[in-house]
């Protein structure tokens, strides 16, 4: 159950990093890259046994002007006028992008897909007619078809919803299913609506219990939750543009997520920065998860000999460490997620006795109470 690098700006160095080789896979971005960019990606990253690198199209907002997306040869020219609901449009979109991806050498492409207006059953039935094409048009060949599904998360709230959805994708002539989640939460806050937390569990039990090894993408810390419905896969990026899936990540200048420096602290499960760093370590609050981490480490030596220095990158990858390394732990049964959330609460019960006060007014671990609910109750 391997965790993938959801690539972006800038990203490629990741793939070769010391201490994240649990990562066992990457998620290519042509919205960031130009083609010979990700041949160069896949030559180099090919040479890692078992490792897997998947193309997703990245159609979901083809009229956007950012990024590198229209200068692949399989970008539709007539996007804004074509009919999207002809069949004939979409076999030939399928069979430009294999054809573009084929000799690049990538193991898995992902369906293409447009974000619908509304996520209706007309939608799924589109989505799953791309991706059988796709299964169709790369039979014979080295790479695997996987189907994409795209919902709101906002529809999720309603459980008649999810079971019709999942119906629906389990159709899929696919082995695997790509999921990504979209909400209106900005990338850099938790999620904390329960009901639509329980749909998106729910719709990952569903899709696994139908036989679908599903990966999610675009994770953040609620990764978590993902795992704890029985998720096969997840992937994460650097940015927080690439850890939650938003219209704004198509909007972004393309170097993307801002620049500034979060530690993640699982005893929290929070992003915290680097005062409340130091306010953690003082009053010897920091998990052991944290302790152990290598860049966590860095950080902290750098925090003690160089204070006042930027550890923007260093912060990318304590987070990318921990994502790989709680997905491990979980995946061994050395972290139960319902239970750790019970000592998160608990966590943030002593910071509040302590007069601990997080720097940002809005980091106050609210959502670890929705979440927990979101477990229980799904559970249930």
């Amino acid at each position: 159950m391997p965790t993938y690098h959801q690539m972006g700006h800038d990203s490629e160095n990741l793939l070769h990093q010391e201490h994240l080789e649990r990562y066992r896979g990457a998620i290519l971005s042509p919205l960031n890259y130009e083609t010979d960019e990700v041949q160069a990606q896949v030559m180099g990253a090919r040479e890692r046994k078992g490792f897997e690198l998947i193309f997703d199209p990245q159609l979901y907002y083809p009229s956007t002007e950012r990024g590198s997306l229209r200068k692949w040869s399989y970008f539709p020219p007539d996007i804004d006028t074509a009919d999207l609901s002809s069949d004939a449009w979409w076999s030939d979109l399928v069979d430009k992008i294999v054809s573009c991806c084929a000799p690049l050498g990538v193991h898995a492409i992902c369906s293409p897909l447009v974000i619908p207006r509304l996520y209706d059953d007309a939608y799924l039935e589109r989505a799953i007619d791309a991706g059988d094409r796709l299964k169709h048009a790369v039979a014979g060949q080295a790479i695997a078809p996987i189907q994409t599904a795209v919902f709101g998360l906002s529809d999720l709230a309603n459980p008649a919803r999810v079971l019709s959805a999942a119906s629906i994708i389990s159709r899929t002539a696919a082995e695997r299913v790509y999921l990504v989640f979209v909400g209106t939460t900005e990338p850099r806050r938790e999620l904390a609506d329960p009901e639509e937390l329980k749909g998106a569990m729910r719709l990952i039990h569903e899709l696994e219990e139908s036989g679908l090894r599903t990966l999610v993408g675009f994770c953040s810390s609620e990764m978590m939750l993902w795992k704890h419905a029985g998720a096969t896969d997840c992937a994460t990026g650097k940015f927080f543009n690439l850890r939650r899936f938003t219209k704004s990540r198509f909007e972004e200048p393309s170097a993307g997520g801002g620049q500034l420096p979060y530690w993640y602290e699982e005893s929290l499960a929070a992003f915290v920065r680097e005062s409340d760093v130091v306010r953690l370590c003082d009053n010897k609050l920091l998990s052991g998860a944290s302790l152990s981490n290598p860049f966590g480490q860095l950080i902290l030596d750098r925090l003690v000999k160089v204070p006042g220095t930027a550890w923007v990158a260093l912060g990318w990858r304590q987070f990318m460490y921990w994502f790989a390394d709680f997905e491990e732990r979980h995946q061994q049964g050395q972290v139960d997620v319902q239970g750790l959330l019970k000592e998160v609460e608990e966590q943030w019960k002593r910071l509040e006795d302590l007069g601990v006060l997080l720097e940002e007014m809005r980091n106050d671990g609210s959502w670890v109470r929705q979440w927990r609910r979101a477990t229980i109750e799904y559970s249930k």
